[in-house]
């Protein structure tokens, strides 16, 4: 495949300057580059209301006239959560390939593209070190107590607790689940697996020599919930997985276990945590994730001192941000070679 210029289609999350930076040295190949930011002038916060917009509302109900007026004579065109819709594929009479550098593509009409005999490349596991890093910052945080203890120090308290009973656990003696064992759960097991800890992960979808090589036991969810004194998530949203944690599951748990959830709001009934929460039915809570986002004012969550919150902010680092366009730009360099690259999906 021949590929000579690429369009970088930035947005605030991912601004194009950061897409150059991950993605110039395909300039070595006689790749030349453009760039243009979609959305580059709206808030964080109302893109942030964009984006989870799009992934019901599908990429055509965007204008998407700043994109498709910089199309002709491109041969690439490579995005982050800015819409590639049927529109924007049709007015690239040169588009050979389509890259969204992120895990998801719902920002691509697929069927356009693939109609069209355009190649979709995207960048699974392009944060999966900033998440995985952060879910386990999560657990070994709230097994301490850490923010507890810094509250306390802030608040002028020097308080020592020395009744074995009421101390935490060393990891090492801990049972930790793992629901959803993909890029970022079988990372969580790496980092865990180092301090010791009996290991368990849930994910249908897995085969066992995935469980096998990374030294994990393979569990069913509810065998997981009732063994596990933490339980971290990291499966996907969808139909099948939303409230994947409601009521019953909850109850599984043991009252001295904490859940960690940097995956995505939805797969957890957040009613039912805080029930959970609120009656000792489990001891804690970790969240960077919520049904809704930002956090209301007047939510439950904020009130309890056994949760400890952030507000989405686990795959945010620099090198997630430019993981995602390196990892189209070796796609693109792969298909020049000749070679299809493993993170084509179209």
């Amino acid at each position: 495949m021949t590929i000579e210029t690429v369009l970088l289609c930035g947005d605030p999350q991912q601004p194009s300057e950061y897409m150059y930076e991950a993605a110039s040295f395909l300039e070595s190949e006689g790749v030349s580059f453009s760039r243009i930011d979609w959305k580059g002038d709206v808030s964080a916060e109302r893109f942030r209301e964009v984006t989870m917009e799009m992934e019901s509302r599908g990429p055509s109900a965007y204008d998407t006239s700043i994109i498709e007026e910089r199309l002709d004579g491109v041969d690439a065109l490579v995005v982050h959560k800015a819409p590639v819709s049927a529109s924007v594929i049709d007015a690239g009479d040169s588009l050979q390939v389509v890259g969204a550098a992120r895990g998801g593509v719902e920002n691509v009409d697929i069927e356009t593209a693939e109609t069209n005999d355009v190649a979709v490349l995207h960048a699974p596991g392009r944060n999966k070190n900033a998440v995985s890093d952060y879910a386990v910052s999560l657990l070994l945080a709230t097994v301490r107590e850490i923010p507890h203890h810094t509250r306390a120090l802030h608040a002028g308290e020097w308080s020592q607790e020395f009744d074995p009973d009421r101390l935490p656990r060393d990891i090492e003696a801990m049972t930790i689940g793992i629901v959803g064992f993909g890029n970022i759960g079988q990372q969580v097991a790496r980092r865990l697996s180092g301090f010791g800890p009996e290991l368990l992960a849930y994910d249908p979808y897995q085969d066992e020599a995935t469980f096998d090589d990374a030294g994990v036991e393979r569990a069913t969810l509810d065998g997981l919930l009732e063994r596990a004194d933490a339980v971290t998530l990291h499966a996907r949203l969808t139909e099948e997985t939303r409230e994947l944690l409601g009521e019953d599951e909850l109850a599984r748990m043991d009252q001295s276990a904490i859940l960690v959830n940097s995956a995505r709001g939805g797969l957890v009934d957040e009613a039912a945590l805080v029930d959970a929460l609120r009656t000792g039915s489990i001891a804690g809570a970790a969240l960077d994730v919520f049904e809704t986002e930002p956090l209301p004012e007047n939510h439950p969550f904020l009130e309890m001192e056994n949760v400890v919150l952030s507000p989405h902010t686990a795959g945010s680092t620099r090198d997630a941000v430019t993981n995602g366009p390196r990892m189209i730009a070796e796609g693109i360099e792969s298909l020049i070679g000749g070679a299809d690259p493993d993170n084509r999906i179209a």
